[in-house]
């Protein structure tokens, strides 16, 4: 018998009786949530516009040229660490661009632009011109190979944009970085600190700009920014150690120093973590799971999450979505998911067993569209930020750029793609004697109390796809549900006791719980990490269902576990894709490798041209995969037994707030 009761028997009560739809009520106007994006590119590195051309397109409302601006309520702006060759004051051009993508104009080098007054528009003279007179630091490169250290990209370009658009649509907007880790794939960070741009244009990039300087093993600049004697300023890089497992020491020694400066206004989170396969000692590939607990040992409040990948429309014949190949960890994405997430017992619940605060993101990693340009409504490769994922953050008053890092670091966000679900997600816990907790808490419950779960949230009647035929993949099941009209099938609510940290000593800590070490490719997918953890499945035919005003609806279900004497944590993800869908899920609704969903023919007339063909006939690939394969993810709800020890989750948000956590600058 488990802590809960027994792993047959988690789930203790019934749903509420589905109503069906009742009458149409008013649509909520307050968002307790507000959506965002963590990472993206632009021309400052292989992006395909300039920076504040990906800032209008994600935050800007309407459209702009024909192009679809997507509104998000808040945005950072990012780029890998390392140099680019390219002025990113310009958007590129490519066939199929189209009307937006060729303003103001084509694509420029800095050899090229070196000393001449240009706005963030790209508009030489034009209003707001700045003139970047020289490339600092260690010289690199000749002619149009020339470039620019992304640390000064973050000083001269990249924050600019974010004050001249942060004033223009008065959002939140930070300047983050796509950190080129050493010895691993790659991670999200973000230094709010100092980067104040809603108040009076005040404020710098300077922190964001020396981690990077500091840490990136894509920068080999040894000079940085210097002083007015010519002596260097950020002194004691190791430009030495980056790959393998002396690069990642120095990536811990990156977080130690997050920790250390930055430790309530800072995040470090490993995005697309499968995509290299498992780490070599030699090299710079994956994450595997003692990484992820080292990271979250020496930066307790900021290396807190886990990003899933985006790229959500590069799935072609032979695979691709999330832009990974077969060699990824589990060959592939899981509902368009890296399996660390995706897989029930896998590394994601493994970390979760231990109690710690480990909490998953999603974003778009925009690039380009393709064989498409930025204002076309295909895709062959990436959606716009907003356009496609979305995270959601907790909406407060003064919100603010270090309230995106609070609600992250307390795991009170959720991610989803194609507005499966709105932004109005209640997921939350409570016992008659307790009041409510949500997403990212602990409940502390006696022994043998029912515990009640509960989530409230609303189906939007559309989304973002510019296509309404019927979802090919959902036909095979004799179905016809339109792209741009999902509906929710169901929510599998995910348990798991919690057993405990485990440590550096233990032989369990870098390898699964079968001692399995990790391995790429699609044999990562068989390993487990958390053999507890189980589902109970909520269909939506289950659930109360009332109509809105706008024809939307929400959609309201509980649950009611037991407390026994051990803690443990519930975390839920719905999907559109019903149990057993050939090619795309099993019978237990568990997501199968999304290559397979190019096993599909999508034979609607209204079939896009670009999808690619097997036998003279098209394919579930691209942007149609991803707009018929959608799922949402929420963060967990922890409990625990009266009189238990604390859990790691506790202790490291109480160590945030004593760092000053919960206060506004």
């Amino acid at each position: 018998m488990n802590s809960i009761t027994t792993k047959s028997a988690l789930i203790l009560g019934a749903a509420l009786s589905a109503g069906g739809a009742l009458a149409a009520t008013p649509a909520p106007t307050t968002n307790p949530y507000v959506a965002g994006d963590m990472h993206n590119h632009n021309i400052c590195q292989d992006g395909s516009v300039s920076a504040v051309r990906s800032i209008d397109r994600a935050v800007g409302s309407g459209s702009t040229n024909g192009a679809t601006n997507f509104n998000l309520d808040w945005f950072t702006l990012g780029n890998h660490g390392g140099n680019g060759n390219r002025d990113c004051r310009f958007d590129d051009t490519n066939v199929g661009a189209g009307a937006y993508n060729a303003v103001p104009s084509p694509v420029q080098y800095w050899s090229q632009t070196l000393g001449q007054a240009i706005n963030l528009d790209g508009v030489y003279g034009g209003p707001g011109s700045v003139v970047i007179s020289a490339l600092k630091g260690t010289p690199n490169g000749t002619g149009t190979s020339q470039t620019m250290w992304h640390w000064q990209m973050a000083q001269d370009i990249e924050y600019p944009a974010v004050v001249d658009r942060s004033a223009k649509y008065q959002k939140v907007l930070v300047e983050g970085l796509e950190w080129v880790t050493p010895g691993h794939e790659h991670t999200d960070v973000a230094i709010v600190k100092g980067q104040t741009p809603l108040k009076a244009k005040k404020g710098n990039a300077n922190a964001i700009a020396e981690f990077e300087y500091r840490f990136d093993r894509a920068d080999g600049d040894v000079i940085g920014p210097v002083d007015a004697n010519g002596a260097s300023i950020w002194t004691g890089k190791d430009a030495v150690n980056n790959a393998g497992t002396a690069g990642h020491g120095k990536t811990i020694a990156a977080v130690s120093w997050l920790q250390a400066n930055y430790p309530v206004h800072s995040y470090a989170i490993p995005t697309h973590s499968e995509r290299q396969g498992a780490f070599n000692p030699t090299g710079t590939k994956g994450f595997d799971i003692n990484h992820f607990r080292d990271m979250n040992n020496a930066a307790p409040t900021v290396a807190f999450g886990i990003e899933s990948p985006g790229h959500a429309a590069q799935g072609g014949l032979t695979g691709g979505s999330g832009s990974y190949g077969s060699g990824a960890v589990g060959g592939g994405t899981y509902g368009m998911t890296g399996i660390y997430h995706a897989k029930v017992g896998g590394l994601w619940d493994g970390m979760l067993s231990e109690g710690r605060n480990t909490f998953m993101f999603i974003s778009s990693d925009w690039h380009s569209r393709g064989s498409f340009g930025a204002g076309d409504g295909s895709t062959d490769s990436d959606f716009i930020p907003g356009e496609y994922s979305k995270l959601y953050v907790a909406n407060k008053v003064g919100f603010s750029s270090k309230a995106i890092v609070r609600s992250m670091r307390k795991g009170n966000s959720y991610s989803v793609m194609g507005d499966l679900v709105g932004n109005d997600l209640t997921f939350r816990a409570k016992t008659a004697s307790t009041d409510w907790v949500g997403m990212g808490d602990t409940l502390v419950a006696k022994p043998g109390e029912k515990v009640t779960v509960e989530m409230t949230v609303t189906v939007p009647k559309h989304n973002n796809s510019p296509y309404s035929f019927a979802n090919p993949l959902l036909a095979q099941l004799s179905m016809s549900q339109p792209l741009n009209t999902p509906d929710l099938d169901h929510v599998d609510l995910i348990s798991s006791p919690i057993t405990g940290v485990v440590a550096p000593s233990d032989p369990h800590y870098g390898t699964d719980a079968n001692g399995v070490a990790p391995v790429g490719g699609v044999a990562g997918a068989a390993l487990v990490y958390n053999p507890n953890a189980v589902v109970a499945q909520v269909p939506v035919t289950s659930m109360t269902k009332k109509a809105l005003a706008n024809g939307a609806y929400q959609i309201t279900f509980k649950r009611t576990y037991t407390m026994g004497s051990q803690p443990f944590y519930v975390r839920a993800r719905g999907t559109n894709i019903p149990n057993g869908t050939p090619n795309v899920s099993d019978a237990a609704g568990n997501p199968l490798l999304d290559l397979n969903n190019a096993l599909v023919s999508c034979t609607d007339a209204a079939c896009p041209a670009h999808l690619a063909v097997s036998g003279g006939v098209k394919k579930v690939t691209y942007d149609v995969q991803a707009w018929s394969n959608l799922w949402f993810y929420t963060n967990p709800i922890f409990v625990r037994p009266v009189g238990s020890a604390q859990l790691l989750v506790e202790k490291n948000r109480a160590l945030a707030a004593t760092l000053g956590g919960e206060l506004e600058d």
